[in-house]
Protein backbone atom coordinates (compact mmCIF):
# COMPACT_ATOMS: atom_id res chain seq x y z
CA UNK A 1 0.00 0.00 0.00
CA UNK A 2 1.57 3.16 -1.03
CA UNK A 3 1.51 5.72 2.04
CA UNK A 4 0.11 8.68 1.56
CA UNK A 5 2.69 10.29 4.35
CA UNK A 6 5.76 10.30 2.25
CA UNK A 7 6.08 14.00 1.75
CA UNK A 8 8.84 16.14 1.08
CA UNK A 9 10.43 18.83 3.21
CA UNK A 10 10.17 21.68 0.98
CA UNK A 11 7.58 23.61 2.85
CA UNK A 12 8.82 23.13 6.44
CA UNK A 13 10.16 26.42 6.62
CA UNK A 14 6.45 27.30 6.83
CA UNK A 15 5.79 24.74 9.67
CA UNK A 16 4.95 28.10 11.92
CA UNK A 17 2.10 29.47 9.81
CA UNK A 18 -1.24 27.84 10.04
CA UNK A 19 -2.42 25.36 7.53
CA UNK A 20 -5.00 27.82 6.27
CA UNK A 21 -2.90 30.21 5.69
CA UNK A 22 -2.02 29.15 1.88
CA UNK A 23 0.64 31.05 -0.57
CA UNK A 24 -1.95 31.84 -2.78
CA UNK A 25 -5.93 31.18 -4.01
CA UNK A 26 -6.46 28.59 -6.54
CA UNK A 27 -8.42 29.24 -9.72
CA UNK A 28 -10.04 25.88 -11.50
CA UNK A 29 -10.19 25.97 -15.14
CA UNK A 30 -10.70 29.62 -15.82
CA UNK A 31 -13.55 30.16 -13.27
CA UNK A 32 -13.95 33.07 -11.57
CA UNK A 33 -15.47 31.37 -8.52
CA UNK A 34 -12.51 31.36 -6.21
CA UNK A 35 -11.07 29.84 -3.47
CA UNK A 36 -9.42 32.49 -1.20
CA UNK A 37 -6.69 31.85 0.88
CA UNK A 38 -6.78 32.82 4.63
CA UNK A 39 -4.94 35.85 5.44
CA UNK A 40 -3.66 36.24 8.88
CA UNK A 41 -6.30 38.68 9.37
CA UNK A 42 -9.21 37.20 7.46
CA UNK A 43 -10.94 34.01 6.34
CA UNK A 44 -12.65 34.15 2.84
CA UNK A 45 -15.00 31.62 1.46
CA UNK A 46 -15.27 31.26 -1.96
CA UNK A 47 -17.42 29.03 -4.49
CA UNK A 48 -15.50 26.28 -6.01
CA UNK A 49 -16.34 25.01 -9.51
CA UNK A 50 -17.13 21.45 -9.98
CA UNK A 51 -14.54 19.67 -12.68
CA UNK A 52 -12.93 16.85 -13.43
CA UNK A 53 -10.37 14.49 -15.93
CA UNK A 54 -12.64 11.47 -15.90
CA UNK A 55 -15.02 10.55 -18.80
CA UNK A 56 -18.50 10.92 -18.20
CA UNK A 57 -20.49 8.47 -16.59
CA UNK A 58 -21.71 6.70 -19.84
CA UNK A 59 -18.10 5.22 -20.27
CA UNK A 60 -17.99 3.78 -17.05
CA UNK A 61 -18.86 -0.02 -17.51
CA UNK A 62 -20.34 -0.89 -14.39
CA UNK A 63 -22.85 2.11 -14.19
CA UNK A 64 -26.70 0.75 -14.21
CA UNK A 65 -30.13 2.37 -14.01
CA UNK A 66 -32.04 1.69 -10.83
CA UNK A 67 -34.60 -0.97 -10.70
CA UNK A 68 -37.54 -1.70 -8.60
CA UNK A 69 -38.48 -4.79 -6.45
CA UNK A 70 -38.13 -6.26 -3.33
CA UNK A 71 -34.97 -8.29 -2.91
CA UNK A 72 -33.36 -7.15 -6.30
CA UNK A 73 -30.55 -4.99 -6.34
CA UNK A 74 -31.54 -0.75 -7.02
CA UNK A 75 -28.25 0.19 -8.46
CA UNK A 76 -27.66 -3.05 -11.18
CA UNK A 77 -30.06 -5.28 -12.24
CA UNK A 78 -30.17 -3.05 -15.40
CA UNK A 79 -27.16 -2.17 -17.16
CA UNK A 80 -27.49 0.84 -19.25
CA UNK A 81 -27.38 0.19 -23.26
CA UNK A 82 -25.76 1.38 -25.87
CA UNK A 83 -29.31 3.82 -26.37
CA UNK A 84 -32.08 3.77 -23.42
CA UNK A 85 -35.02 5.18 -22.96
CA UNK A 86 -36.21 7.39 -19.36
CA UNK A 87 -39.85 8.56 -18.63
CA UNK A 88 -40.17 12.32 -19.67
CA UNK A 89 -42.43 15.16 -20.75
CA UNK A 90 -42.38 18.40 -22.73
CA UNK A 91 -41.82 21.00 -19.70
CA UNK A 92 -44.71 23.26 -20.78
CA UNK A 93 -47.47 20.29 -20.28
CA UNK A 94 -47.05 19.76 -16.55
CA UNK A 95 -45.01 23.00 -15.42
CA UNK A 96 -45.86 26.68 -15.39
CA UNK A 97 -42.54 29.55 -15.73
CA UNK A 98 -43.15 31.64 -12.51
CA UNK A 99 -42.57 34.34 -14.49
CA UNK A 100 -46.60 34.69 -15.99
CA UNK A 101 -47.20 35.51 -12.33
CA UNK A 102 -47.66 39.49 -11.60
CA UNK A 103 -45.05 40.80 -10.28
CA UNK A 104 -42.62 38.02 -11.45
CA UNK A 105 -40.50 38.21 -14.41
CA UNK A 106 -38.14 34.74 -15.18
CA UNK A 107 -37.34 33.87 -11.61
CA UNK A 108 -33.48 32.87 -12.06
CA UNK A 109 -32.61 30.82 -8.40
CA UNK A 110 -29.30 29.65 -10.04
CA UNK A 111 -27.18 29.82 -12.36
CA UNK A 112 -23.94 28.21 -13.02
CA UNK A 113 -21.17 26.60 -16.16
CA UNK A 114 -23.74 24.13 -16.95
CA UNK A 115 -27.32 24.82 -16.10
CA UNK A 116 -29.80 27.21 -15.11
CA UNK A 117 -32.38 26.89 -12.32
CA UNK A 118 -35.44 28.57 -12.25
CA UNK A 119 -38.50 28.72 -10.27
CA UNK A 120 -41.91 27.01 -11.83
CA UNK A 121 -44.97 25.47 -10.14
CA UNK A 122 -46.74 22.92 -11.40
CA UNK A 123 -50.30 22.89 -13.74
CA UNK A 124 -53.47 22.38 -11.24
CA UNK A 125 -51.21 22.39 -8.26
CA UNK A 126 -51.74 25.81 -7.31
CA UNK A 127 -48.84 28.68 -7.53
CA UNK A 128 -47.53 28.10 -4.36
CA UNK A 129 -46.31 24.80 -5.17
CA UNK A 130 -43.09 25.94 -6.41
CA UNK A 131 -40.30 23.50 -8.16
CA UNK A 132 -37.00 24.07 -9.10
CA UNK A 133 -36.36 23.08 -12.53
CA UNK A 134 -32.07 22.51 -14.07
CA UNK A 135 -31.84 23.44 -17.18
CA UNK A 136 -28.91 21.10 -18.71
CA UNK A 137 -26.76 23.46 -21.19
CA UNK A 138 -24.97 21.34 -24.28
CA UNK A 139 -21.19 22.07 -24.10
CA UNK A 140 -19.50 23.40 -27.41
CA UNK A 141 -17.37 19.99 -27.80
CA UNK A 142 -19.97 17.93 -26.23
CA UNK A 143 -22.34 15.68 -29.25
CA UNK A 144 -25.99 15.55 -28.60
CA UNK A 145 -25.38 11.65 -28.00
CA UNK A 146 -23.19 12.40 -25.07
CA UNK A 147 -25.54 15.28 -23.44
CA UNK A 148 -28.64 13.32 -23.55
CA UNK A 149 -27.31 10.23 -21.57
CA UNK A 150 -25.08 12.08 -19.28
CA UNK A 151 -28.97 14.17 -18.41
CA UNK A 152 -30.68 10.46 -18.22
CA UNK A 153 -28.11 8.91 -16.20
CA UNK A 154 -27.84 11.45 -13.56
CA UNK A 155 -32.17 11.09 -13.75
CA UNK A 156 -31.90 7.61 -13.36
CA UNK A 157 -30.08 8.01 -10.09
CA UNK A 158 -31.61 11.15 -8.55
CA UNK A 159 -35.56 10.28 -9.18
CA UNK A 160 -34.92 7.26 -6.93
CA UNK A 161 -33.39 8.89 -3.80
CA UNK A 162 -35.93 9.33 -1.07
CA UNK A 163 -34.45 10.57 2.16
CA UNK A 164 -35.52 13.95 4.33
CA UNK A 165 -31.92 14.96 3.83
CA UNK A 166 -31.93 14.18 -0.02
CA UNK A 167 -33.36 16.68 -2.51
CA UNK A 168 -36.04 14.53 -4.83
CA UNK A 169 -36.19 15.01 -8.24
CA UNK A 170 -39.29 14.73 -9.33
CA UNK A 171 -39.59 14.76 -13.21
CA UNK A 172 -37.35 14.79 -16.32
CA UNK A 173 -38.26 17.45 -19.23
CA UNK A 174 -37.59 18.84 -22.41
CA UNK A 175 -37.48 22.23 -23.94
CA UNK A 176 -36.49 23.68 -26.82
CA UNK A 177 -33.79 21.40 -27.38
CA UNK A 178 -32.49 21.07 -23.61
CA UNK A 179 -33.30 18.71 -20.65
CA UNK A 180 -33.97 19.82 -17.46
CA UNK A 181 -34.57 18.08 -14.02
CA UNK A 182 -37.42 19.19 -11.98
CA UNK A 183 -36.76 18.48 -8.44
CA UNK A 184 -38.16 20.30 -4.75
CA UNK A 185 -37.57 23.70 -4.37
CA UNK A 186 -35.58 24.63 -1.32
CA UNK A 187 -36.29 28.29 -0.39
CA UNK A 188 -33.75 28.91 1.52
CA UNK A 189 -30.94 28.34 -0.82
CA UNK A 190 -27.51 26.64 -0.63
CA UNK A 191 -25.00 26.92 2.90
CA UNK A 192 -22.33 28.20 0.98
CA UNK A 193 -24.77 31.88 0.96
CA UNK A 194 -25.78 30.87 4.21
CA UNK A 195 -22.37 30.40 5.76
CA UNK A 196 -21.52 33.64 3.87
CA UNK A 197 -23.73 35.16 5.88
CA UNK A 198 -22.09 34.01 9.45
CA UNK A 199 -25.41 33.96 11.65
CA UNK A 200 -25.28 30.46 12.49
CA UNK A 201 -25.20 29.24 16.12
CA UNK A 202 -22.79 26.28 16.92
CA UNK A 203 -25.78 24.07 18.03
CA UNK A 204 -27.06 25.28 14.46
CA UNK A 205 -23.92 24.12 13.09
CA UNK A 206 -23.94 20.72 14.80
CA UNK A 207 -27.32 19.92 13.73
CA UNK A 208 -26.90 20.52 9.99
CA UNK A 209 -23.57 18.65 10.34
CA UNK A 210 -25.61 15.65 11.38
CA UNK A 211 -28.19 16.17 8.75
CA UNK A 212 -25.46 15.92 6.28
CA UNK A 213 -24.08 12.72 7.96
CA UNK A 214 -27.62 11.06 7.52
CA UNK A 215 -27.79 11.88 4.22
CA UNK A 216 -24.59 10.60 3.52
CA UNK A 217 -25.20 7.39 5.44
CA UNK A 218 -28.50 6.80 3.10
CA UNK A 219 -27.00 7.33 -0.16
CA UNK A 220 -23.71 4.49 1.11
CA UNK A 221 -26.49 2.41 1.83
CA UNK A 222 -28.32 1.87 -1.00
CA UNK A 223 -24.67 1.65 -3.15
CA UNK A 224 -24.21 5.30 -4.10
CA UNK A 225 -21.30 7.57 -3.02
CA UNK A 226 -21.66 11.51 -4.09
CA UNK A 227 -18.58 12.57 -4.64
CA UNK A 228 -18.89 16.25 -5.21
CA UNK A 229 -20.20 17.07 -1.80
CA UNK A 230 -19.56 20.91 -0.93
CA UNK A 231 -21.30 23.90 0.60
CA UNK A 232 -22.80 25.21 -3.26
CA UNK A 233 -24.39 21.29 -3.22
CA UNK A 234 -26.05 21.26 0.01
CA UNK A 235 -29.65 23.17 0.31
CA UNK A 236 -31.49 24.41 3.08
CA UNK A 237 -35.58 24.00 3.11
CA UNK A 238 -38.01 26.68 5.06
CA UNK A 239 -38.27 24.21 7.64
CA UNK A 240 -34.21 24.20 8.37
CA UNK A 241 -33.57 20.52 7.01
CA UNK A 242 -30.59 20.66 5.07
CA UNK A 243 -30.89 18.35 1.34
CA UNK A 244 -28.13 17.19 -0.92
CA UNK A 245 -28.55 17.53 -4.37
CA UNK A 246 -26.57 17.50 -7.75
CA UNK A 247 -25.31 13.71 -8.73
CA UNK A 248 -23.58 14.76 -11.94
CA UNK A 249 -20.95 13.30 -10.23
CA UNK A 250 -22.40 10.38 -8.40
CA UNK A 251 -20.96 6.77 -8.31
CA UNK A 252 -22.98 3.47 -8.23
CA UNK A 253 -20.07 1.52 -6.43
CA UNK A 254 -22.26 -1.72 -4.72
CA UNK A 255 -25.49 -3.81 -5.72
CA UNK A 256 -27.15 -3.54 -2.27
CA UNK A 257 -30.94 -5.05 -1.62
CA UNK A 258 -33.79 -2.06 -1.71
CA UNK A 259 -35.12 -4.04 1.19
CA UNK A 260 -32.30 -3.19 3.86
CA UNK A 261 -32.64 -1.63 6.53
CA UNK A 262 -30.60 0.42 8.35
CA UNK A 263 -29.10 -0.49 11.67
CA UNK A 264 -29.26 1.94 14.97
CA UNK A 265 -26.28 3.91 14.17
CA UNK A 266 -28.65 5.48 10.98
CA UNK A 267 -25.98 3.06 8.55
CA UNK A 268 -25.72 -0.30 6.57
CA UNK A 269 -22.87 -1.88 6.52
CA UNK A 270 -21.80 -3.38 2.63
CA UNK A 271 -20.90 -6.74 2.54
CA UNK A 272 -20.98 -7.36 -1.31
CA UNK A 273 -17.97 -6.08 -3.76
CA UNK A 274 -17.24 -2.60 -3.72
CA UNK A 275 -16.74 -0.91 -7.19
CA UNK A 276 -13.47 1.52 -6.68
CA UNK A 277 -13.08 4.64 -8.89
CA UNK A 278 -10.32 4.55 -11.46
CA UNK A 279 -7.35 6.67 -11.11
CA UNK A 280 -9.12 10.75 -12.50
CA UNK A 281 -10.31 13.75 -10.75
CA UNK A 282 -13.87 14.85 -9.83
CA UNK A 283 -15.10 17.21 -7.80
CA UNK A 284 -14.35 20.45 -6.53
CA UNK A 285 -10.90 21.45 -5.71
CA UNK A 286 -10.96 22.41 -1.70
CA UNK A 287 -12.99 19.34 -1.08
CA UNK A 288 -11.37 16.60 -2.92
CA UNK A 289 -9.66 13.61 -1.23
CA UNK A 290 -5.91 13.35 -1.40
CA UNK A 291 -6.05 10.15 -2.51
CA UNK A 292 -8.19 11.48 -5.98
CA UNK A 293 -5.98 14.72 -6.67
CA UNK A 294 -2.72 11.90 -6.79
CA UNK A 295 -4.40 10.10 -9.80
CA UNK A 296 -2.21 7.49 -9.14
CA UNK A 297 -4.26 4.54 -7.88
CA UNK A 298 -8.16 3.74 -7.63
CA UNK A 299 -9.89 4.49 -4.69
CA UNK A 300 -12.95 3.75 -2.54
CA UNK A 301 -15.33 6.94 -3.33
CA UNK A 302 -17.05 6.11 0.00
CA UNK A 303 -14.22 7.25 1.71
CA UNK A 304 -13.85 10.12 -0.86
CA UNK A 305 -17.29 11.63 0.28
CA UNK A 306 -16.26 11.24 4.19
CA UNK A 307 -13.02 13.65 3.33
CA UNK A 308 -15.25 15.76 1.65
CA UNK A 309 -17.79 16.05 4.87
CA UNK A 310 -15.02 17.15 7.18
CA UNK A 311 -14.06 19.77 5.25
CA UNK A 312 -17.87 20.89 4.39
CA UNK A 313 -18.06 20.74 8.79
CA UNK A 314 -14.81 23.41 9.15
CA UNK A 315 -15.95 25.39 6.39
CA UNK A 316 -19.31 26.23 8.18
CA UNK A 317 -17.30 26.73 11.28
CA UNK A 318 -14.36 29.19 10.07
CA UNK A 319 -16.10 30.41 6.84
CA UNK A 320 -12.68 29.20 5.09
CA UNK A 321 -11.50 25.74 3.81
CA UNK A 322 -8.06 24.54 5.79
CA UNK A 323 -6.42 24.54 2.30
CA UNK A 324 -6.77 25.04 -1.37
CA UNK A 325 -6.16 21.44 -2.60
CA UNK A 326 -4.86 18.30 -0.40
CA UNK A 327 -1.71 18.28 -2.28
CA UNK A 328 1.66 18.45 -1.19
CA UNK A 329 2.61 21.50 -3.51
CA UNK A 330 -0.38 23.48 -1.08
CA UNK A 331 1.62 25.08 2.18
CA UNK A 332 -1.36 24.19 4.33
CA UNK A 333 -1.66 20.80 3.56
CA UNK A 334 1.74 19.94 3.52
CA UNK A 335 2.32 20.99 7.00
CA UNK A 336 -0.84 18.78 7.70
CA UNK A 337 0.67 16.07 6.11
CA UNK A 338 3.78 16.74 8.36
CA UNK A 339 1.88 16.56 11.91
CA UNK A 340 0.44 13.46 10.62
CA UNK A 341 3.72 12.32 9.92
CA UNK A 342 4.87 13.06 13.18
CA UNK A 343 1.88 11.68 14.87
CA UNK A 344 2.66 8.24 13.64
CA UNK A 345 6.06 7.93 13.40
CA UNK A 346 6.86 5.67 16.54
CA UNK A 347 3.32 3.87 15.87
CA UNK A 348 2.55 3.38 11.81
CA UNK A 349 -0.34 2.17 13.38
CA UNK A 350 -1.76 4.68 15.87
CA UNK A 351 -4.96 5.84 16.06
CA UNK A 352 -7.06 8.94 17.61
CA UNK A 353 -7.90 8.58 21.03
CA UNK A 354 -8.72 10.47 24.09
CA UNK A 355 -5.79 13.30 24.42
CA UNK A 356 -4.10 11.22 21.70
CA UNK A 357 -4.17 13.27 18.24
CA UNK A 358 -1.82 15.17 16.04
CA UNK A 359 -0.82 18.50 17.07
CA UNK A 360 -2.01 20.28 14.57
CA UNK A 361 -2.44 24.43 14.13
CA UNK A 362 -5.09 26.66 15.29
CA UNK A 363 -7.37 26.02 12.49
CA UNK A 364 -7.98 22.43 13.91
CA UNK A 365 -7.17 23.34 17.44
CA UNK A 366 -9.60 26.28 17.67
CA UNK A 367 -12.69 23.96 17.70
CA UNK A 368 -15.03 24.59 20.62
CA UNK A 369 -14.75 20.16 21.64
CA UNK A 370 -12.16 17.67 21.96
CA UNK A 371 -14.73 15.31 20.40
CA UNK A 372 -15.30 17.63 17.90
CA UNK A 373 -11.99 17.92 16.71
CA UNK A 374 -11.11 13.88 17.56
CA UNK A 375 -13.81 13.33 14.69
CA UNK A 376 -12.30 15.90 11.73
CA UNK A 377 -8.97 14.44 11.86
CA UNK A 378 -10.28 10.59 11.84
CA UNK A 379 -12.69 12.13 8.78
CA UNK A 380 -9.67 13.90 7.32
CA UNK A 381 -6.84 10.95 8.05
CA UNK A 382 -4.53 11.40 4.87
CA UNK A 383 -4.47 7.59 4.41
CA UNK A 384 -7.71 6.36 3.15
CA UNK A 385 -7.87 2.70 4.10
CA UNK A 386 -7.33 4.60 7.96
CA UNK A 387 -9.96 7.01 7.44
CA UNK A 388 -13.57 6.88 9.65
CA UNK A 389 -16.53 5.16 7.36
CA UNK A 390 -20.14 6.78 7.83
CA UNK A 391 -20.73 4.27 9.90
CA UNK A 392 -17.77 4.76 12.16
CA UNK A 393 -19.27 8.45 12.25
CA UNK A 394 -23.20 7.59 12.56
CA UNK A 395 -22.08 5.39 15.52
CA UNK A 396 -19.81 7.84 16.97
CA UNK A 397 -21.10 8.60 20.61
CA UNK A 398 -21.01 12.20 20.39
CA UNK A 399 -22.38 12.17 17.01
CA UNK A 400 -25.39 10.51 18.39
CA UNK A 401 -26.17 13.27 21.35
CA UNK A 402 -25.81 16.27 18.91
CA UNK A 403 -29.85 17.56 18.85
CA UNK A 404 -31.19 16.97 15.68
CA UNK A 405 -34.33 18.83 14.15
CA UNK A 406 -34.56 16.56 11.13
CA UNK A 407 -34.33 13.03 12.56
CA UNK A 408 -34.05 9.47 10.50
CA UNK A 409 -37.42 8.16 8.89
CA UNK A 410 -38.80 5.96 12.07
CA UNK A 411 -36.99 7.07 14.69
CA UNK A 412 -37.85 9.88 17.39
CA UNK A 413 -36.22 13.11 17.86
CA UNK A 414 -33.39 13.71 20.37
CA UNK A 415 -34.39 17.56 20.43
CA UNK A 416 -36.57 18.06 23.40
CA UNK A 417 -36.12 20.70 26.06
CA UNK A 418 -38.07 20.88 30.04
CA UNK A 419 -40.15 24.08 30.48
CA UNK A 420 -42.23 24.23 33.82
CA UNK A 421 -42.15 20.14 34.35
CA UNK A 422 -43.31 19.47 30.50
CA UNK A 423 -41.03 18.35 28.30
CA UNK A 424 -40.88 20.02 24.85
CA UNK A 425 -40.25 19.39 20.94
CA UNK A 426 -37.92 21.85 20.83
CA UNK A 427 -38.09 23.65 16.69
CA UNK A 428 -34.88 24.44 15.39
CA UNK A 429 -34.65 27.78 13.28
CA UNK A 430 -31.49 27.41 10.57
CA UNK A 431 -33.00 30.31 8.72
CA UNK A 432 -31.31 33.73 8.45
CA UNK A 433 -32.42 36.25 11.06
CA UNK A 434 -34.28 38.44 9.25
CA UNK A 435 -36.59 35.37 7.87
CA UNK A 436 -37.05 34.31 11.82
CA UNK A 437 -40.37 34.26 13.66
CA UNK A 438 -40.86 33.64 17.23
CA UNK A 439 -39.30 30.60 18.94
CA UNK A 440 -41.89 28.04 18.90
CA UNK A 441 -41.98 25.45 21.19
CA UNK A 442 -44.58 21.79 20.46
CA UNK A 443 -45.74 19.36 23.12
Amino acid sequence: MQSALNISTKNDTNSVNEPFESSSSCVVEGSDRRLASRSDSSLVLAKSRTWGTIPDHFEIPDFSILVDGKGKSPLADSTLPGAFTVDSCKLGDEFVDISIIPGLRGKVIGKGVTATVKLMHGKGTGKQHYYAVKEFRRSRKESLQAYDRKVKLEFSIARNLHHPNVVETVRLCSHAGRWSHVMEYCSQGDLFTIVQQRYLSFESQLCLFKQLFQGVAYLHSIGIAHRDIKLENLLLTGDSHLKITDFGCAKVFSELRRDLRLNDGGCAEVFGKIRKCGPGVCGSLPYIAPEVLAEDRSYDPRLVDIWSCAIVCLAMIHCGTPWGAAEEKDAGYSRYLKWWKEFLRSEPDRIITGDVYPKIGKFFSDLRTKPLLRLMLRMLHPIPERRATICDVMNDRWVKRIECCCPEPGKPSNCFEEFDGIVYRKVHNHLPPAKKGIFQRYI
